[in-house]
């Protein structure tokens, strides 16, 4: 039903005003999906390139949408202005088509705007990766982002490279920041209040719930946790591995074996006396699934090695047999996730 009303036509309809009430209400919800999001911004452009004569102040849709999500819209009454008010007036509705014109495409965009006024859906393009998927996307200064499983890389939709190379990062991802001739600081911020700015060079940065760490491969890195009153900068040097713990507090260590840090963009998992509770951690977070270390002692057992990470069930496999352990398995239901228990093996 809502595929067949959201049609190019019911779309560009609604670009015009003349959409029903129940139609904006799908399209709203229609736009709940990123993929919707950019195949809106396509029709949008097709729709405003053959209409020249409107373009849209985004800017200033924006604060009228702002005003009327808050109550505070006051439209201006004719019938109580003043003469000079109404003369201005009747000058701007002598081409009162075009008037008409602009003022339903401004209120379609203030439309939108209200609905999705706390997301980053409007000024920010999303670049996302499912669990156990990995993406490289190339921006327009030419830099390269390799995303890891179940990360969001959102990019500016307006003046991205112009003065200024601002992204924000949830998850990780390794990038290859390209050096621009007028030396335009590339930054990347993370959900906690991590700031990385650099000008052109390679490093991972790892952001998720539980802190945030950056890895440096090459060239330098200047870091500073914005959870602190004043703020200082901390200078990355290749081999360093740095650390924000969720109170703000960078820590950094020299000298650092990368190779496990990078291993996720050849699907491996690679261990160096790694706790079998944090190698659980990682597959949940890489593929989604529930990993439960039934033991304590195993939990705190530590290995190393190499592991294909194509699939959860073949990395937990290889690793009960290492650990002389048993892998129980409970596919995923209605209300339940995917579950794998590690546990002593008693046989």
């Amino acid at each position: 039903m809502k595929k067949s009303l959201l049609s190019k036509q019911v779309i560009q309809n609604f670009f015009e005003g003349k959409t029903t009430r129940m139609q904006n209400i799908l399209i709203e919800e229609w736009l709940e999906n990123p993929a919707h999001r950019e195949l809106y911004f396509q029709w949008l452009d097709e729709w405003e390139t053959e209409n020249p004569q409107f373009t849209p102040d985004v800017e200033q849709a924006y604060r009228r949408s702002l005003h009327t999500v808050q109550g505070k819209a006051d439209l201006p009454r004719l019938d109580n202005a003043p003469a000079d008010t109404l003369g201005r007036t009747s000058r701007s509705l002598s081409n009162g088509r075009l008037f008409a014109f602009k003022w339903v495409a401004a209120a379609s965009v203030a439309l939108l705007m209200g609905a999705y006024l706390l997301s980053d859906f409007w000024f920010y393009k999303q670049y996302e990766t499912g669990y156990g998927e990995i993406r490289t996307v190339v921006l327009p200064d030419s830099s390269r982002v390799t995303l890891n499983a179940n990360s969001v890389l959102s990019v500016p939709r307006f003046g991205f490279g112009g003065g200024m190379r601002e992204v924000k990062l949830k998850g990780e991802a390794e990038f290859a920041v390209k050096h621009t001739v007028d030396h335009i600081k590339f930054i990347v911020r993370t959900p906690d209040k991590l700031e990385v700015k650099v000008l052109g060079t390679e490093f991972i940065v790892y952001s998720r719930e539980r802190g945030s760490k950056v890895v440096l491969s090459q060239g330098s890195v200047q870091l500073r946790s914005l959870k602190e009153v004043n703020p200082k900068p901390m200078l990355m040097k290749p081999g360093d591995v740095a650390t924000m713990s969720m109170q703000g507090t960078l820590t950094l260590k020299h000298s650092e074996s990368l190779s496990a840090h990078q291993a996720w963009k050849q699907r491996l998992f690679m261990f160096e006396n790694t706790p079998v509770s944090e190698i659980a951690y990682q597959i949940s977070e890489h593929f989604g699934v529930n990993v439960v270390v039934a033991d304590s002692t195993l939990a705190r057992r530590t290995i190393g090695g190499t592991f294909n990470a194509s699939d959860p069930a073949n990395v937990l496999k290889v690793l009960s047999d290492v650990l002389n352990a048993r892998v129980t398995h409970s596919p995923p239901g209605d209300d339940r996730v995917e579950t794998f228990v590690l546990d002593t093996n008693h046989l």
